[in-house]
């Protein structure tokens, strides 16, 4: 007894050594995964930052180019503003012309009358008011005479300020012409100034457009790597499941031999019929009772009214719940370590073939399915497909 106790506690410690070994693999698998992870969200967050800068500086171009439309709209009523000033300046400049071509023509003609009376003396005026015939003649003579001097003074006079507003005019045409055109100057340099932003966004949105390309790239390499490292991470972690499943199993078989060898008196299973603990037929040879042939009875029959409950006499994983057979109705669970307990000839089963039962729960209802005589629970129980007596894990002598 106490070889085999030494002998599972070798085979527990070498399972644990075992175990923490290939955990520290799978930390390692699982830290390496975490950092590809990591580097994959960084990756991610970098373009989604270069995203929201392209964004932005798309922003910024459309709102340049509105300014650029507003502007252009502006020059285009500056470089109206400067035809036309320079329209009116050309129309002031004919009609400065015009005047001064008037003034010179009237004072050639006041210079011309000025040197007849130079050239006659006042004879000339004298004979044109002398050869009045009557006073009344001579008074208007010298009326006319005086008109005309009068006239000729202002038509002279007229000239001259008809001269000195156009050239006023022609002046504040020219300041005006000159304001104009420094306003053009002026707007085309800020229409240049912003051709030059629009430009040097756009090639700046051509960079993070490459970079995006770039990022997102390296964002698929990262998301690939984090994904084979996840995936290298949870096959090492289901083979690692597995292997402690199967080391579990082994353990607990190991266990259930060493326990089904040395099993005490008052058993290890509960009796599975809680109604009844009337045997009708036992383990071992007997002559059955419809073929009438000496043969083995690889369990025990327990005789029970019809409808009553059958418990599970341990916890275990049901891995047939069906018809079997002679057996009719069956119920066969799974203890761990190649025990097995089969309960036959149910009226109805209660279970589902994966269910996981605990010790005590009510699995099916007594019947009589199959190949049997009346209402009753066969119960086995094998060890490796082994049938074994039952009596002993039930506690029975």
């Amino acid at each position: 007894m106490k070889k085999r106790i030494v002998a599972v506690f070798l085979v527990l410690v070498f399972f644990m050594s075992s175990i923490n070994l290939m955990a520290g693999d799978l930390g390692d698998l699982r830290s390496q995964y975490e950092d590809a992870r990591a580097e994959a969200d960084a990756q991610a967050g970098i373009l989604a930052e270069t995203r929201a800068e392209m964004d932005r500086i798309h922003q910024v171009i459309l709102e340049l180019d509105a300014r650029m439309i507003a502007a252009t709209d502006d020059l285009l009523a500056i470089d109206d503003a400067l035809y036309a000033t320079e329209a009116a300046l050309e129309q002031t400049e004919l009609e400065w012309a015009q005047a001064r071509e008037d003034l010179d023509r009237q004072h050639e003609i006041v210079r011309t009358r000025l040197r007849e009376i130079q050239e006659r003396g006042m004879t000339g005026l004298l004979s044109v008011v002398l050869q009045a015939t009557s006073l009344r003649d001579f008074l208007l003579r010298l009326e006319y005479v005086n008109d005309i001097a009068r006239r000729d003074q202002e038509m002279v006079t007229r000239l001259e300020e008809i001269e000195n507003s156009i050239a006023q005019m022609q002046e504040a045409y020219t300041r005006q012409l000159s304001s104009v055109a420094a306003l053009q100057q002026q707007q085309e340099a800020y229409l240049q100034r912003l051709d030059d932003l629009a430009e040097y966004q756009e090639a700046f949105f051509v960079e993070l457009a490459a970079d995006e390309e770039r990022y997102e790239a390296l964002l698929l390499f990262k998301e690939e790597q984090a994904a084979e490292m996840h995936n290298a991470w949870y096959t090492a972690y289901q083979a690692e499941q597995a292997r402690i499943a199967a080391e579990q199993r082994e353990r607990e078989r190991r266990a259930r031999e060493i326990q089904l060898a040395n099993i005490p008196a008052n058993g290890i299973f509960q009796w599975p019929v809680p109604s009844s603990a009337s045997i009708s037929s036992d383990f071992g040879y007997r002559t059955h009772p419809t073929r009438r042939r000496r043969e083995h009875h690889d369990g025990i029959d327990i005789r029970a009214r019809s409808g009553s409950n059958i418990v599970a006499a341990e916890s275990g994983t049901v891995i047939l719940s069906g018809w079997h057979g002679g057996y009719g109705f069956t119920v066969i669970i799974d203890h761990g370590g190649g025990l097995h307990t089969l309960y036959g000839h149910n009226s109805r089963n209660l279970v589902s073939v994966g269910d996981e039962v605990s010790r005590g729960q009510v699995i099916a209802l007594i019947g009589s399915t199959g190949v049997s005589t009346g209402p009753h629970l066969h119960f086995e129980m094998r060890q490796n497909g082994v049938p074994r007596n039952p009596r002993r894990a039930l506690g029975l002598s």
